[in-house]
């Protein structure tokens, strides 16, 4: 292990140089007759006009071809388009590309050197490139990639904080790769391009209140804009339920930018979908629809609106389905236009000022905590890496910054629900008592854990908890070298079945006979269309599939 950062200032050299001196104009940009996707931003902007997002990535870049092309040419022919398509890749993709086929297939699809060139030339919808990019070890080879294929907005800046390879990465390899691939960016700056960063993607979706959630937008664009020169493009969306939270954080991201941004797109609530429930799915999208379009509306930000599809709670949604809430979308806009007083504007726009003030307080006591820990907070790397490994909530009590009440009320969807969760499961918990358990969600979904970690001690178990990085084989030998009597392992990037056969062989080979639980989503990509349902597969190889938590307190109460 390495035992420093090299110099931002170098970093920042090589990412410069390294940027592309040429960048094809897609199929999208030439039939818009515009430079860059920053320009076609501004222009929707200036005429009023809402612009739609559609987030693809079935198991294979042909398959995902042809979604797009079905998308395409659906929508038009209803007399619609969209704006944007967002490509959910495979999480090997965030490896050097000579180790990704020795790595699990995962939900989305992998490229290869020919494919590329054609994420743009596919259909006349602008690419855009988030997970598994930006933040990984291979964020700078792929982004200077992506560049060269016409793609503008890349991402992601928040999972640099809070994702990773299963088995972990170099902290500073990858935080070197990130400033590499920013540095590239800000080369092409005035060629519009623009670091996308989800920020319920990253470490401000731990916060116990949105402040500090927008304040950790404000140290992002610290980093990103004043140490690296390229300009910020935030997200939100993923994880927030209630209309006027959104509307108010719209507000709050545009004055962080001065009122003058460029954003990339709002995504749609995810967390209000069940598996099934189509009905209630699509009453929670018409929700969201409604204060993204109207926000848009009010106070246009280059955010592209992105509807969910009524099936993502379940699985990769098909073309078809992506269409149809397309669709929706159109509908719930104009009966947006036709009702201008949907929202009190004047309350919302004040509590995003106010969101944004403390945001920028807050950013400016974290940056003070990091330097009395000794970073040097003019060098984009280490302020990058004291990010990376920070608690939000140690964070939070360091910078000690005091919310005022309207804003301490404003607490996100996981900590309202780890909160929940945690006292559903203790008003019926089973004793547990000697009961050692090895617990592990190898990625960011790990809200159940964090309620398990509360819980479980408290009902006399004993918990192993592993971090996203481990490795399965390291979670099979904590196994071991604990003494547990089980195993619990989330799961939900379509690669259960895959994680499962690996455990269950690692835990053979070393000897251990407790029992393994799975939850989550389980599927796995087989890399022939949709994902298919692991579950059975598991459960033949003696996996126990969990549905329900409580489910689980139960069997791990059986283990004694």
């Amino acid at each position: 292990m390495r035992s420093g950062l090299t110099p931002s200032a170098v970093l920042i050299a090589e990412g410069r140089a390294a940027a592309p001196v040429t960048m094809n104009t897609t199929l999208f940009l030439r039939a818009q007759n515009v430079r860059s996707e920053s320009e076609y931003k501004r222009q929707a902007m200036a005429a009023g006009r809402v612009m739609y997002h559609a987030h693809v990535g079935l198991s294979t870049w042909d398959a995902t071809r042809d979604a797009l092309t079905e998308i395409a040419t659906k929508l038009a022919d209803a007399g619609y388009s969209v704006d944007r398509f967002g490509l959910a890749l495979d999480r090997a993709m965030g490896a050097h590309e000579a180790e990704r086929e020795s790595m699990a297939k995962e939900t989305g699809p992998r490229l290869d050197a020919l494919d590329w060139h054609e994420l743009g030339e596919v259909v006349p919808i602008q690419p855009h490139l988030g997970d598994h990019m930006i933040g990984f070890p291979a964020g700078f080879e792929n982004t200077v990639r992506a560049l060269a294929a016409g793609v503008t907005t890349i991402g992601n800046v928040g999972q640099y904080s809070a994702f990773d390879l299963v088995g972990g990465s170099d902290e500073y390899v990858v935080t070197e790769q990130t400033v590499r691939a920013l540095s590239a960016m800000a080369a092409l700056r005035n060629k519009g391009a623009l670091a996308h960063s989800n920020l319920d993607d990253g470490t401000g979706t731990q916060a116990s209140h949105f402040g500090a959630y927008v304040g950790w937008a404000a140290l992002e664009r610290y980093v990103v804009e004043d140490l690296i020169g390229a300009r910020l493009a935030h997200c939100y969306g993923n994880t927030i339920q209630q209309a006027d939270t959104r509307i108010a954080l719209h507000f709050a991201l545009d004055e962080l930018q001065g009122r003058n941004s460029i954003g990339s797109m709002v995504y749609g609530n995810t967390v209000d979908h069940r598996a099934g429930a189509i009905e209630a799915n699509r009453s929670a999208v018409i929700a969201q629809l409604r204060c993204d379009i109207a926000a848009q509306i009010r106070r246009p930000t280059g955010h592209a609106v992105n509807p969910v599809p009524l099936t993502e709670a379940e699985r990769i949604p098909s073309a078809s389905e992506i269409v149809d809430v397309q669709l929706l979308a159109r509908s719930v806009e104009r009966e947006v236009r036709a009702d201008p007083l949907l929202f009190d504007w004047s309350r919302l726009e004040r509590l995003g000022v106010g969101l944004a003030d403390y945001g920028m307080a807050f950013c400016r006591s974290a940056l003070h905590v990091f330097e009395s820990d000794g970073v040097d907070v003019r060098d984009a790397a280490q302020v990058l890496l004291a990010m990376r490994r920070a608690s939000m909530p140690a964070l939070e009590r360091a910078a000690n910054c005091v919310p005022p009440d309207e804003i301490a009320e404003l607490v996100p969807w996981k900590a309202t629900q780890v909160q929940r969760l945690s006292a559903q499961l203790r008003a019926n918990a089973p004793r547990l008592n000697g009961v050692r358990v090895v617990l592990a969600v190898l990625e960011v979904h790990d809200l159940v854990r964090d309620a398990l970690v509360r819980v479980l001690p408290e009902a006399g178990a004993e918990v192993i908890l592993l971090g996203a990085g481990s490795s399965i084989e390291g979670v099979a030998r904590a196994a071991v070298q604990e003494d547990a009597d089980a195993i619990v392992l989330g799961v939900y990037n379509g690669n259960a079945l895959a994680l499962g056969r690996q455990l269950t062989v690692a835990a053979r080979a070393l000897g251990w006979d407790g029992r393994i639980f799975m939850g989550g989503l389980l599927n796995q990509d087989e890399g022939d269309g949709l994902p298919v349902d692991a579950r059975p597969a598991l459960t033949g190889m003696g996996v126990r599939c969990m549905d329900r938590v409580e489910d689980l307190l139960i069997e791990l109460a059986l283990q004694h």
